[in-house]
């Protein structure tokens, strides 16, 4: 093998490792890897993980990072915004691929919500709603809550505490028009089939 061949192998070889290196690591000038312009932090009411979007009930501080993001077409190196407290993040942000993140938005948004959530810290506070096909299924719900079944139901909250658990039903334009304790729907559910209670406790989330 003559070394001009072999000269040539070697050049591809580096070539390749360099197209590898810029792909999928991000070796970029820092001009052209981030607008260094853009503040390091700044609090905002919704971000994106290059994947998926978060609407917040609140104004959440994030910090500018640089993270690989996958796509159908390969991954990339993009700059992002991304929480700086990921329980706060968890909490009061929610995903706008799911349909009933608005009625948990509307339900933290509340006065006296946030003043209870204050009292602990946000790792230990927890919200959830059932699962918006549910909602739609009229006669699952009126069996749930028969007591309302003349009234459209947009969605059920369940905002959970260390010493505290509550239940919020959102009408059709997401406003709270009953907020209980959990004890008092619990026996409630009681009075339902075991099999729709237990839908409704596994599609809660």
């Amino acid at each position: 093998m003559n070394k001009k061949f072999i000269a040539l192998i070697i050049l591809v070889a580096l070539l390749l490792v360099g197209w590898v290196v810029y792909r999928y690591y991000g070796i970029t000038p820092k001009s052209v890897i981030e607008n260094v312009n853009e503040p390091e932090f700044k609090e905002v009411t919704g971000y994106s993980t290059g994947g998926a979007g978060y609407a917040c009930s609140k104004p959440i501080k994030v910090q500018r990072q640089r993270k690989l993001v996958g796509h159908m077409g390969g991954s990339s190196w993009e700059t992002l915004y991304l929480p700086v407290n990921e329980d706060e993040a968890k909490l009061f942000c929610h995903g706008t691929w799911i349909e009933e993140y608005k009625g948990k938005l509307t339900v933290l948004q509340k006065p006296e919500v946030l003043d209870l959530i204050s009292k602990y810290q946000y790792k230990d506070v927890s919200i959830k709603a059932l699962e918006f096909k549910y909602i739609q299924d009229k006669e699952f719900v009126n069996r749930l809550l028969p007591q309302y079944k003349d009234r459209e139901i947009g969605c059920i909250i369940i905002l959970e505490t260390p010493n505290e658990k509550m239940v919020f039903l959102e009408d059709e334009k997401l406003e709270t028009f009953v907020q209980m304790d959990y004890k008092l729907f619990d026996k409630q559910l009681d009075q339902v089939s075991p099999a729709d209670k237990q839908t409704f406790l596994e599609s809660l989330h």
